[in-house]
């Protein structure tokens, strides 16, 4: 009999629902091998369907390139869709245990599907990368807010010096970026992503570490994974507006600025742009309408493998 063995993982322990039974290992590689022996086991055995955990802020990471390293199948569920499945149930408690225990039987009253997307080393590597970009970039904005409003001559000079090695881990980084776009897995997407009018660089190494599903999925999943599909909000005779929500912030946040630009540079997302100002539509919403038309032609793409050729 197949079942779901449900993993709520913190920064130092892994608490396992090991078919009814509580298990705890450290969140380390040495107990993290021996997890997987584990769970080798029981699928040899026919008696694992999927190991499912939460999303923890990275801490899952180490446990999830293992499981896919092993071929034992994993998903990585949202923390909402737990904490909503267990009220459901009654259950008002919150402990790790107790989380474990939810997210197994989320497991097998839903019965998810195992993460098929997976990242190969050289596109981890980019999204590393990028998300350490992000933090440098972070902190040189707040060390620029503070520098116009410091009167000392010295603290002023130390916030300088922060700035310059910061700008210069930023170029660091960037240079890393441009050696990784060479790379088996990468040198290729990258191209046919790049040959979409409004795609850069930068934006092509998000699209390729952060939507290894591009190519894979229909339009409209891809756009529902981003967060650029909109949703309904009728009831009875009401038809209320549709909003666009969830998905992959960092991934819509940059297709926000390709679409801005896009539209000046893209000669059909130009006219696709302007058509939909002229039918009075909100120039946000034809703006988020750029974005999920331009999400569709990479995936266009990156689906028959050829680049992207304008339509005069």
């Amino acid at each position: 009999m197949s079942n779901y063995i449900g993993i709520d993982i913190s920064k130092q322990r892994l608490d396992v629902d090991w078919l009814g039974e509580p298990i705890e290992f450290i969140n380390n590689i040495i107990e993290i091998d021996q997890l997987i022996t584990r769970l080798q086991l029981l699928l040899k055995q026919n008696q694992l369907a999927l190991v499912l955990c939460e999303a923890s802020g990275g801490y899952e990471q180490r446990l999830v390139r293992a499981c896919h390293f092993a071929s034992i199948p994993i998903h990585v569920v949202h923390a909402n869709n737990i904490r909503y499945f267990a009220k459901s149930q009654g259950i008002k408690a919150k402990t790790d245990r107790i989380d474990a225990r939810s997210i197994s039987a989320y497991g097998n009253e839903r019965k998810p599907q195992a993460d098929n997307f997976v990242l190969n080393k050289n596109t981890q590597k980019i999204r590393d990368l990028l998300k350490r970009r992000e933090q440098l970039l972070a902190d040189k904005r707040r060390e620029n807010n503070r520098l116009d409003k410091i009167d000392e001559v010295v603290i002023k000079e130390l916030i300088a010096s922060h700035i310059k090695w910061l700008s210069d881990s930023i170029k660091e980084i960037e240079k890393l970026l441009l050696q990784l776009q060479k790379l088996d897995y990468v040198k290729e997407p990258h191209a046919l992503l790049k040959s979409v009018p409004g795609i850069g660089n930068l934006l092509a190494c998000y699209l390729i570490s952060y939507l290894p599903e591009l190519g894979k999925l229909s339009h409209k999943a891809i756009g529902a994974l981003v967060g650029v599909a909109p949703f309904n909000h009728d009831s009875g005779e009401h038809q209320g507006k549709r909003f666009i929500q969830g998905g992959r912030s960092v991934l819509r946040q940059m297709l926000y600025m390709a679409a801005m630009t896009s539209i000046t540079w893209n000669r059909d997302l130009k006219a696709f742009y302007e058509r939909l100002c002229k039918a009075g539509k909100p120039g946000k919403v034809a703006l988020v309408a750029v974005m999920r038309k331009l999400l569709s032609m990479v995936n266009s793409v990156m689906l028959r493998q050829t680049p992207w050729r304008e339509n005069y």
